[in-house]
């Protein structure tokens, strides 16, 4: 893709833009297809979706520093407000979309210093578990602690979560007493 069709479909739409970078052989791109054409149709009109092969775009996966998909951009007249990567599940995906509608950016994840700190609770209560005797239960601790620094980011606990979620918050179907 040039970059004359590149403002063409982004920087120069009047309507938002997602844009997907996805490929063939990627299965969290082919498990987040379905989502992703539901979500679509049901902006139509509203928000367009822009999908991108990833082995074909190279070059323009370098300028826009894309190192691994799936990779979603959002475009709002024409400025880039938001950019995730990993897959995502149809609650995920249709945020995205109503954020894009209304060119609200997104909030990516927790702030540096609470990282950090969490990071760094969790590595102490690891060291503490090799100096004490409650190896396993700090042990234990420590791993949670130091996945809740990163949890946010993880495509998997994102995919998986979101698909836990769509499974608790389906409704019962109604039994007929007649």
């Amino acid at each position: 893709m040039n970059q004359k069709l590149w403002n063409n479909k982004v920087n120069k739409f009047d309507k938002p833009v997602v844009v997907e970078f996805w490929a063939k052989w990627c299965g969290p791109c082919k498990m987040m297809a379905p989502g992703l054409e539901q979500v679509r149709s049901e902006f139509k009109g509203k928000v367009d979706l822009i999908r991108i092969d990833a082995d074909s775009e190279s070059k323009l996966m370098q300028e826009l520093k894309i190192y691994s998909i799936p990779t979603i951009l959002i475009y709002h007249q024409g400025t880039l407000i938001t950019r995730k990567t990993g897959a995502m599940g149809i609650d995920q995906l249709r945020k995205l979309f109503m954020m894009a509608e209304v060119g609200q950016k997104s909030t990516i994840g927790m702030k540096s210093t609470d990282r950090i700190i969490r990071v760094a609770a969790g590595t102490v209560f690891i060291a503490a578990a090799f100096f004490t005797g409650y190896t396993i239960p700090l042990l234990l601790l420590g791993g949670i602690v130091l996945f809740s620094a990163v949890y946010d980011r993880c495509p998997i606990w994102k995919f998986v979560s979101s698909r836990i979620s769509g499974l608790l918050h389906q409704t019962k179907p109604k039994l007929n007493s007649e």
